[in-house]
């Protein structure tokens, strides 16, 4: 009855997930906007009116946020946008794949700085509002705020070099959010023009913070394959996370490792009876399932103890046991909690490859 109620509640999903889709392209020179992939209005990882808690890659350090500006978040894609004449590239533009690397990397909350009224897709459409910006000291206004701003004490902030300097609605961002003792650390994608007059720029709407000479910046076209450098970067900042987490006493916590294709994600298991239980039957190639809009389940072989398990609280990230059912858990979506639903652990890297998550998966405990 359960796999049944599953079936039919995969398919509503798929009928209603059939309407998304189109992606287009982003601006990039030493005198121009730096080009980044377009995409519809609402990017795929980051939901609409969301806080940064409510964002992708949310698990992690609370004290850092990640904030970006990136053309891929703020353009409509026109339907006549012709992408192969077309300058820029395909969605994630370059600075929101940077920005999803250092939250990666850092465990930070991720922020999109996003404008009310939407760029053009088109190149020089584009390249024009952003040049009449500059040239009239704009500030667009944005969609959302930062909530709860005061919890952060490190911001990565990221952006294209626009007409030798950044977007006027990084402007906004700044002056509307008061950095003012919090360290700062910069990273940009950019054409010819370098930095540029950026880190000027940024520097006197923010004298207050304290903003690092280590400024990680790349070549639009080499921005796609620097997940490595600039997750380099931040582990020379410090600020990676440990490859195994400790726990409150300061012992390292055994990690699960899952892995379909070339995909993995990796969750950190607390020290519950539970959570040894699914260690002791490890390791499993076993099918993964989709179940309502939250999640993707799996049956492990033998029950799972639940003496000792703490009830789950958490949200998106969250690996559960769900004892009625006997089905584990992987939450990539809000949920209810439920006096039957015991949690095994927290994701620490791939959270946005769960709700993809799909056919034979492998579970091993990682190194």
């Amino acid at each position: 009855m359960k796999k049944m109620l599953a079936i039919l509640l995969a398919a509503a999903l798929s009928l209603s997930l059939a309407a998304c889709g189109n992606s287009a392209n982003e601006p990039s020179s030493n005198t121009a906007p730096s080009s980044e992939s377009s995409q519809s209005q609402e990017p795929a990882s980051i939901p609409e009116e969301s806080s940064p808690s409510e964002q992708e890659g949310n698990v992690g350090n609370e004290n850092i946020l990640v904030a970006y500006f990136s053309w891929a978040d703020n353009a409509i894609l026109a339907e006549d946008v012709d992408a192969v004449a077309s300058p820029s590239v395909i969605a994630p533009g370059n600075v929101q794949e940077l920005a999803g690397w250092v939250q990666e990397e850092t465990g930070g909350d991720l922020f999109a700085i996003r404008v009310t009224e939407p760029y053009p897709s088109d190149w020089d459409e584009c390249l024009a509002r952003a040049n009449q910006e500059r040239g009239d000291q704009a500030r667009p206004a944005l969609q959302e705020q930062v909530e709860n701003l005061e919890q952060y004490d490190t911001v990565f902030l990221g952006y294209p070099n626009w007409w030798y300097g950044v977007p006027m609605a990084l402007l906004t961002f700044l002056e509307e959010n008061d950095l003012s003792g919090k360290q700062v650390y910069l990273f940009c994608s950019h054409g010819t023009g370098g930095l540029s007059n950026s880190v000027d720029i940024i520097s006197e709407a923010i004298p207050n913070a304290t903003i690092s000479d280590n400024i990680f910046d790349c070549y639009e076209e080499e921005a796609s394959s620097s997940q490595a450098d600039i997750q380099s970067w931040v582990a020379e900042l410090g600020y990676t996370r440990a490859s195994a987490p400790e726990n409150e006493e300061g012992t390292a916590e055994t990690q699960l490792s899952v892995t379909w294709g070339e995909n993995q994600v990796i969750y950190a298991l607390n020290d519950s009876s539970a959570a040894s239980s699914l260690l002791e039957q490890l390791p499993l190639t076993i099918e993964v399932e989709d179940y309502s809009t939250n999640e993707k389940i799996f049956y492990p072989p033998q029950e799972l103890d639940t003496s000792d398990t703490p009830t789950a609280a958490g949200g998106a990230g969250t690996l559960a046991y769900y004892a009625p059912w006997g089905d584990v858990v992987m939450f990539y979506g809000d949920y209810n909690e439920n006096s039957s639903l015991f949690e095994l652990g927290q994701i620490v890297s791939g959270e946005e490859l769960v709700a993809q998550m799909s056919g034979t998966i492998t579970i091993t405990a990682a190194d």
